[in-house]
């Protein structure tokens, strides 16, 4: 299920795709992604998805990028960058990923249905198409029951939801929640990391930025644990940027 790693491009940067939408607080979407690369030793490239209209309370709209300007905007990336891993995030759709065929990297999707701060973002239709392209995705649980449902799956709790998913749709999962049930589709591990009892905005963001930065260098087991292990640091001291929810500190 996953992709042979790729060694570092010929001028050293270690470089990953984001695929995501902007969150003009800064908390979330590709901000946090590219905070968390950059944290990483990663050199980020972008291609947003939508434009939100959101702050730490809430969001108040959406302005969807049409498809050719994704589209495009990855190309452009692709045809002069040597990319070692994607993620996709908030607002995506199957048909922004057709120009990542042949590229043999781990592609990492968060499949954000709905924000922190609220507002839906992605439908479930649209999630279950790009999962399907994707080599691992990493919901919450209340995203894997959506998930679940959508797929006819009757499903018992986070690891069997795990497993179940990870057979539909033949990748990679990591439910995410106070414990993550990590599946690679034979087994599921169980990685339990620091939780502050704070709903923090833009966890999730930065998990699957840094599993996909993660495993570029290690496998897939070893990968969801430092992600882990980096979000819970992060989330241990939020930064209250704003009036509402913290926002993960990376």
């Amino acid at each position: 299920m996953h992709a042979e790693g790729k060694e570092v491009g010929l001028s050293g940067a270690r470089t990953i795709l984001i695929i995501s939408a902007l969150d003009p607080s800064g908390g979330a979407g590709a901000v946090a992604d590219v905070k968390t690369a950059r944290a990483l030793g990663f050199y980020p490239c972008l291609a947003i998805t939508a434009l939100t209209y959101q702050n730490t309370c809430r969001i108040s709209g959406i302005y969807e990028i049409p498809v050719d300007v994704v589209k495009s905007q990855t190309l452009a990336v692709l045809e002069d960058v040597d990319i070692l891993c994607v993620k996709v995030g908030a607002c995506a759709r199957e048909e922004f990923l057709d120009v990542l065929g042949g590229l043999e990297v781990e592609i990492v999707y968060d499949p954000v249905i709905r924000a922190t701060v609220g507002f839906e973002l992605t439908s479930l239709d649209d999630c279950l198409g790009v999962a399907e392209v994707s080599t691992v995705i990493t919901p919450n649980e209340s995203e894997a029951e959506l998930l679940c449902r959508a797929l006819s799956l009757k499903c018992e709790g986070a690891e069997e939801m795990a497993m179940s998913i990870a057979e539909a749709l033949e990748c990679s999962v990591v439910v995410t929640g106070k414990v993550d049930y990590v599946c690679d589709g034979k087994k599921v591990v169980e990685v339990r990391g620091k939780h502050t009892g704070v709903e923090v905005h833009g966890t999730g963001c930065v998990y699957s930025t840094a599993l996909a930065c993660y495993l570029v260098e290690n496998d897939f087991f070893k990968a969801a644990k430092l992600a882990r292990e980096f979000v819970s640091e992060a989330a241990e001291n939020p930064v209250y940027a704003g009036k509402c929810k913290p926002v993960v500190n990376v």
